[in-house]
């Protein structure tokens, strides 16, 4: 308060003179606004009209507005839209009114970082990108830096950060399943090796994540890895490239990335869930000596898909876009864990099938099926944003479907075959049956059954497999029959729209055939 107010009298004791400067430089800098409104005005009326210029360029047509006729041409590339010219503009025009006031007010504007132009042909990047607000401290000159490379910061210990740039080890296309196993191992080893050294875990601490990482991340189908490699694959070979030896293994550590991603998310969710048993053996937090560790077990599973990423992709440009789309993936995520986790507390009332439709989209679609097809969209040089926005509606048809098949094996596979014993009825979840069953297909004698029984009864119990029975009275099996032929039909009319995205059927193709009428 001293220091306000000791600046107060300060201000209170200029010369006349200087107040009304600075008076003036506050009315200016006040203006600047309308100044930018103004300009911003004429930049968008001139840059709705262009024509073809001789050098092949796009050449502006200035329109009659007043007192800025006689402006100067702007010329774009071959690469350059009308629009794009007229956002540049705009951001010129913004930048001069705000020198302007800030040289009203005896500031320095700050220095301007460029902004390299897309290669030709590509698809410009953040055509949709919201507004941002400047935050960026003031730096010295010449040490602008484009932020790739070693962080500073995070340099720490010796030996960080630790990039892998060699893949030695042949990956062989005859055999996927071996040869992305054995890339699995090696990342392994890779996350272990840096324990020690670079974050002094002891051997006990090692040793425990090591286990962990191998009885949670080792053992299942992976097919969500394996749709990355072949995904990436495909892409190359429709773009008319053959994938190199390096290409193939880092395909596949995108593939572990999201086994890893899977396998946190399904450790959290067993825990949550209060599940038994888990790819034929005990969930992990179920094992006498871990328990509530599990918590940070699953935390650190998802670290060390950031690790994974760090370490072979860190020193790229690619690099903050594989993060934001894994960042934004678990979020997505983590919200339809939250839809689902909520219904504990729903009535069943609630339970409807459009929310069970908003909870598998969020809590599955996205991860196991969107998130590996638009990996190996990226790092094979997809651009363009449309490819993304069909590819995924695609993509979230299939894991929409995916989700009922779980839903209705859980209620019907036996637990040998399906690997886990199903607890949806015990646990009251919004399943695609109890959906079905108790809204669009039910009879007031089941819904009054399930009020009663729903989520109150146990594995195996008697309440249980009545519940089960409704759902085979009500004709829920041959209902899933004509949804699963229904969701092959939809699909089907995606074909030509991936072909005009340039992007190759086969990938969807080899998708679907994957889940399509599994039976585990």
């Amino acid at each position: 308060q001293a220091s306000f107010f000791s600046n107060s009298a300060a201000r209170s004791n200029l010369h006349p003179h200087k107040r009304s400067r600075m008076a003036d430089a506050k009315r200016l800098a006040a203006a600047a606004p309308a100044v930018a409104a103004g300009l911003s005005w004429w930049v968008l009326s001139h840059g709705t009209n262009f024509a073809s210029g001789s050098t092949g360029g796009l050449r502006s047509q200035p329109s009659a507005s007043p007192d800025f006729s006689s402006s100067s041409t702007v010329q774009l590339s071959g690469s350059e839209t009308p629009w794009l010219l007229g956002s540049r503009a705009l951001v010129s025009t913004a930048t001069a009114s705000a020198t302007v006031a800030a040289l009203a007010l005896g500031r320095r504007p700050r220095a301007q970082a460029s902004v390299p132009r897309q290669q030709q042909g590509s698809m410009v990047a953040c055509k949709s990108a919201p507004a941002m607000t400047e935050t960026r401290p003031e730096v010295a000159q010449g040490q602008e830096e484009d932020c790739i490379g070693a962080n500073p910061a995070t340099s720490w210990p010796a030996g960080k950060p630790a990039y892998t740039v060699e893949y030695p080890e042949v990956y062989d296309l005859t055999d996927p399943k071996g040869s992305f196993e054995r890339v699995g191992k090696r990342l392994m080893q890779e996350m272990k090796s840096e324990l020690p050294g670079l974050y002094e875990l002891p051997e006990k601490e090692v040793t425990w994540v090591e286990n962990s990482l191998e009885y949670n991340t080792q053992g299942g189908k992976m097919n969500r890895g394996l749709i990355v490699v072949e995904t990436g694959v495909q892409m190359m070979r429709h773009q008319g490239r053959e994938p190199s030896n390096s290409d193939l293994n880092r395909f596949a550590v995108l593939g572990w990335a999201v086994e890893y991603l899977q396998a946190c998310m399904l450790m959290a969710d067993d825990m949550m869930d209060g599940s038994l048993t888990r790819r034929g053996q005990p969930c992990w937090y179920r094992l006498e000596n871990v328990g509530m560790l599990n918590t940070n077990d699953f935390l650190m599973v998802e670290m060390f898909v950031y690790k994974l990423l760090k370490r072979h992709f860190g020193q790229e440009k690619i690099f903050t876009w594989l993060l934001d789309l894994f960042l934004e993936t678990t979020f997505q995520t983590e919200c339809g864990q939250l839809l689902d986790s909520i219904c504990a507390n729903c009535t069943l009332e609630e339970l409807t099938t459009e929310r069970w439709t908003l909870i598998v989209k969020y809590k599955t679609a996205f991860y196991s099926f969107y998130l590996p097809v638009a990996l190996s969209m990226l790092v094979t040089g997809v651009r363009d944003k449309a490819a993304y926005d069909v590819a995924r509606e695609a993509l979230l048809l299939m894991g929409v479907y995916f989700q009922a098949q779980d839903d209705y094996l859980d209620a019907f596979a036996c637990p040998e075959e399906l690997g886990k014993v199903g607890t949806d009825i015990q646990d009251k979840k919004c399943s695609w049956l109890f959906a079905h069953a108790y809204h669009e297909h039910g009879t007031s004698e089941a819904r009054a059954y399930l009020d009663e029984h729903y989520g109150k009864c146990e594995v195996g119990s008697a309440e249980e497999l009545r519940i089960k029975e409704l759902y085979t009275e009500l004709g829920l099996k041959e209902l899933f029959a004509k949804y699963e032929a229904d969701v092959q039909v939809q699909l089907e009319e995606y074909e030509q729209k991936i072909h005009n995205a340039g992007l190759p059927w086969s990938v969807f193709e080899m998708f679907f055939g994957m889940i399509h009428k599994r039976r585990k």
